[in-house]
């Protein structure tokens, strides 16, 4: 499983609550001086390449989110919601996905992962969105863990992804029930 297995985000299902943990806070980021180097950092050590530049033009308006710790200040964890309307494949229509999820090591645990899924989700939602998802490496089981406790479900693009996500379920010792799978 090399490439990224999609969850989505169910038609109808309310929003997410944005639940920030105690010593925390949640504010909207425009990716620029005051939180690009820390957010660069965070990136980096996620995985990802750490250059905001990269998907900052797709990022919708106040769609960037960070975590701060309250007492030090310091940014903790980020998420976006991104304009990405087929994500280069023609599946997903008029959609966007929240991206670049990541809670430094020292803070992880603790809700925030969920806080900045759910901020970035409903971000999404309020805007419009007829197809919100979110890509994540197969074998990146902590985040797939926290997107389907946040709401997400499963995404079949074609068959072959029932024995994955089976897996994937397996591996996270939940069960897997077919019906809560979602296609495009």
């Amino acid at each position: 499983m090399s490439e990224d297995t999609y969850l989505l985000w169910p038609d109808g299902l309310r929003p997410p609550d944005v639940d920030v943990p105690e010593g925390y806070a949640l504010r909207a980021s425009a990716l620029t001086d005051r939180d690009r180097e820390a957010v660069e950092g965070l990136l980096g050590a996620g995985g990802w390449p750490a250059d905001v530049e990269a998907f900052r033009d797709r990022v919708l308006p106040n769609g960037s989110f960070v975590a701060v710790e309250r007492a030090t200040n310091a940014v903790v964890g980020t998420c976006s919601a991104l304009h990405d309307p087929n994500a280069a494949d023609h599946r997903f229509p008029f959609g966007g996905a929240i991206a670049r999820l990541v809670v430094d090591p020292a803070h992880r645990r603790r809700g925030l992962g969920r806080a900045l899924a759910a901020a970035a989700t409903r971000r999404l939602l309020d805007a419009g969105y007829d197809s919100v998802r979110a890509g994540v490496a197969p074998d990146r089981y902590p985040a797939l863990a926290l997107l389907l406790n946040a709401g997400y479900a499963p995404c079949l693009l074609d068959d072959g992804d029932i024995g994955r996500w089976r897996d994937a379920f397996d591996h996270l010792g939940l069960p897997f029930d077919r019906e809560r799978c979602l296609r495009p």
